[in-house]
């Protein structure tokens, strides 16, 4: 009986132990620094610190009113390796396209991705999935360029010299070579 008790206790402490997994968090575009510049380009800030220890999933969404293309990076920073600070990334998606570089192997992680596909009005997310140790912290940032389409009296001045070079090739003048017999 007493090993039994023993056996079960020891069993629920392993289980306190581990630490619990957290819940998915949302977070939307009140949750971002945003910038509007008068072309049409957005940038934003964003992060999240004192992240308790466990696994976590952080979700950024948004829809642009626009269609075009974006690059972000998202970085860590600790005091000491696997010290209370330290924060792994595990993975991290942009629209479904996995973010690049150093994941999980010390003390500053930084992972990028460039030229993601965005479509106007539809929803866009970031998804973070890490392991903090105890108090952890990341920080990201974006931006964004609208798809360039050309502005009315673009697309005049265009279709203007097309027609002018048409009527230079019509008005050309032709020359007739004949060869004399000998």
């Amino acid at each position: 009986m007493y090993r039994t008790l023993m056996a079960a206790a020891l069993g629920a402490a392993a289980l306190v132990a581990v630490s619990p997994a957290q819940a998915q968090n949302y977070f939307g575009p009140a949750d971002m620094n945003l910038a509007f510049g008068v072309d049409g380009t957005i940038s934003a800030n964003f992060g999240r610190s004192g992240i308790t220890a466990g696994t976590f999933t952080d979700i950024y969404q948004f829809t642009l009113p626009q269609s075009g293309m974006a690059s972000g990076s998202i970085i860590t920073s600790a005091v000491t390796f696997q010290g209370p600070t330290d924060l792994d990334l595990k993975s991290v998606t942009f629209n479904g396209v996995a973010l690049t570089g150093f994941f999980g192997s010390g003390v500053n992680e930084f992972v990028f991705a460039n030229s993601v596909p965005i479509v106007a009005g539809a929803q866009n997310e970031i998804v973070i999935n890490g392991f903090a140790r105890g108090n952890g912290s990341y920080a990201g940032q974006g931006v964004f360029a609208p798809s360039g389409v050309p502005e009315p009296a673009a697309w005049g001045m265009m279709i203007g010299g097309f027609g002018l070079a048409g009527v230079a090739m019509r008005r050309a003048r032709r020359t007739r070579v004949t060869y004399a017999n000998a």
